[in-house]
């Protein structure tokens, strides 16, 4: 009994990491530049067994089959609600601490949340008030630092294999403050901002769960179906993707791109639900995740252009301050170490090479979407409402 107690409790000493990136600075006169950006894997074992998992009542996850023709409000109170419970199941994943994914697909979760909850807010009603919706966005613009700051990071570790000597003080100064960043946002995700969440999901569910209705028997449509509701948004996120890409008149507008980014997104989010119920859904959002995706590609380039240009202020004051305390101290050699070494050769190096890879997606958005796809997109979409308009009329 007691070989069998110690197994077990050797199984529960379990080593858990976490994947982070070091950041490797000069300390004495030997090296002149620091060392490159690396990835470590930081692992400690722990003492402590983790808590048993609470289990929670499960729930179905498969829509009806005749989802299109019921009432739009039903339809969209059960696609809130499955999506509700996709980001409960993402928000424990976040306890993993192994799981370097977890962050990211709890905020796309809620992400995924909120699109829903504002394409569909008409039929949704008071089941989802104010309060619910500024909680979720404030959530979500919680997770969003820390996941820009790992996208950076990450292409920077890219940028390292190939740097020369004199760029590497400017491109580790930069993951520094990345990493300090990230620290700061994993920190911000702290119990409480995930109790409020809970406490969140937990109204929102009971709300949602519950549906009154009025129906006059005397009409010839007794409601509105989904069909219906659903063709006039696809129709709608389709036109205003159009519209959006075909007014920018620069290409170096971020906010214009960023926008239609955004749009691009709410109509993958409104369709990919619903893809086993509607098979003309599929072309639709396989484009519409390619456009997406070329235009978070631009986007990251855009926020890490814009990190760079505040960083040449940041940097000049850090290295006052530096050079300075050095003085205060009397070590002159660390002083004149400091003054020798700037961190905007290298910084510059990457703000080029950032401009490079801009320059490259822009030309696929120009060739690529603005001289065909992206009519061709619009025209599945327009064909996908059509289909559902047919099915709305369709003998029940």
């Amino acid at each position: 009994m007691v070989e069998a107690q110690e197994s077990i409790s050797r199984g529960r000493l379990t080593p858990r990491g976490d994947l982070y990136y070091l950041c490797s600075f000069p300390v004495t006169g030997e090296r002149r530049y620091p060392a490159p950006v690396i990835a470590v894997s930081n692992q400690e074992p722990t003492e402590i067994a983790p808590a048993p998992k609470r289990l929670e009542p499960k729930r179905p996850s498969v829509l009806p089959d005749d989802l299109l023709l019921r009432s739009d409000e039903e339809a969209a109170r059960r696609l809130a609600l499955k999506a509700l419970s996709a980001a409960r199941a993402a928000e424990r994943r976040l306890d993993d601490r192994s799981d370097p994914e977890a962050l990211h697909d709890f905020r796309v979760a809620i992400r995924r949340l909120r699109s829903l909850l504002r394409a569909y807010r008409p039929q949704l009603g008071s089941s989802v008030r104010k309060k619910d919706r500024a909680r979720l966005r404030k959530i979500q613009r919680t997770t969003g630092g820390g996941r820009e700051a790992d996208v950076a990071l990450e292409w920077l570790t890219k940028q390292q294999r190939d740097l020369a000597p004199e760029h590497l003080t400017g491109l580790n100064w930069l993951s520094a403050k990345l990493l300090a960043r990230r620290r700061e946002c994993s920190q911000a995700l702290d119990d409480e901002v995930r109790q409020a969440f809970k406490r969140t999901a937990e109204k929102l569910e009971e709300r949602l769960a519950i549906m009154r209705t009025e129906q006059n028997l005397l009409a010839d449509h007794p409601h509105v179906t989904f069909a219906r509701t659903l063709a006039n948004l696809t129709e709608a996120h389709a036109t205003d993707l159009l519209v959006q890409l075909g007014q920018i008149a620069r290409m170096d507008d971020a906010e214009a791109l960023h926008t239609a980014r955004i749009m691009s997104k709410r109509l993958r989010y409104l369709l990919e639900p619903l893809r086993a119920l509607v098979a003309e859904a599929q072309p639709v959002v396989k484009k519409t995740k390619r456009l997406q995706e070329l235009l978070g590609n631009l986007n990251d380039i855009h926020v890490l252009m814009d990190e760079i240009d505040q960083a040449f202020d940041d940097a000049l004051v850090q290295k006052a301050r530096r050079i300075k305390e050095s003085l205060s101290r009397g070590d002159l050699e660390r002083a004149r170490r400091d003054a020798s070494m700037s961190e905007w050769v290298g910084l510059v190096e990457l703000y080029s090479r950032l401009e490079k890879e801009r320059r490259e997606v822009i030309g696929r958005l120009r060739d690529r979407w603005l001289d065909g796809d992206l009519d061709a997109l619009v025209t599945r979409a327009r064909n996908l409402a059509y289909e559902l308009r047919l099915r709305d009329h369709a003998p029940q």
